[in-house]
């Protein structure tokens, strides 16, 4: 049995949550293999947006304590380095959108540039939900969410955000056949 790569190992210590250990392996591996350093630079990102920096926990507000908060803003750093090695590295795109403010005309662009390179639901749902709430465009959002439903039709969440979007246009109709339309795909999955 072959030994394991850096980054194999970077990755099996990034979903046991160790971290520190994790980015040691990862960085290992960039300087080995240069033409993997967007790959490195985008589990880098994960590890520190998944790290606890909070030594203990805070409390915001009366009854709320924030027990955990990852690294943004090394993790921003590392996203971005990926994308400085590949303009076109799809999960640095996503990551690191996720990471921007709301309002952010980047965080805008980023999930646009990765549905332009692979269609992913996650990112039609995150991309419709930005078109409906921050830019007002129903229509694109629509459009996002029909997306998502095609790329991935057993999953409920396109199909409610399509219903309630519907409702919001005054299509009552179209919400009906929406979730008529899930409970159809739910009912086949449950007959398998």
């Amino acid at each position: 049995m072959a030994s394991l790569t850096q980054y194999q190992k970077g990755n099996r210590l990034l979903v046991s949550k160790q971290y520190a250990k994790a980015i040691r392996h990862f960085e290992s591996h960039a300087a080995a293999h240069p033409e993997d350093e967007a790959n490195c630079h985008e589990r880098i990102a994960e590890c520190y947006r998944r790290s606890n920096v909070l030594r203990a926990p805070v409390p915001v507000a009366e009854g709320v304590t924030l027990v955990s908060e990852g690294n943004s803003k090394a993790a921003e750093h590392h996203f971005r380095l990926a994308l400085d090695r590949d303009p076109h590295h799809f999960a640095s795109l996503y990551g690191l959108s996720q990471l921007l403010p709301e309002r952010s005309d980047e965080r805008f662009e980023l999930p646009r540039r990765a549905i332009s390179i692979r269609e992913d639901v996650m990112v039609l749902n995150d991309l419709g939900d930005y078109y409906r709430s921050v830019k007002k465009d129903l229509a694109s959002a629509y459009d996002c969410y029909s997306r998502a439903v095609a790329d991935r039709p057993r999953d409920e969440t396109a199909y409610k955000k399509l219903r309630d979007l519907c409702r919001r246009m005054k299509r009552t109709d179209e919400a009906k056949e929406w979730s008529s339309r899930w409970k159809e795909v739910n009912e086949k999955r449950k007959r398998r």
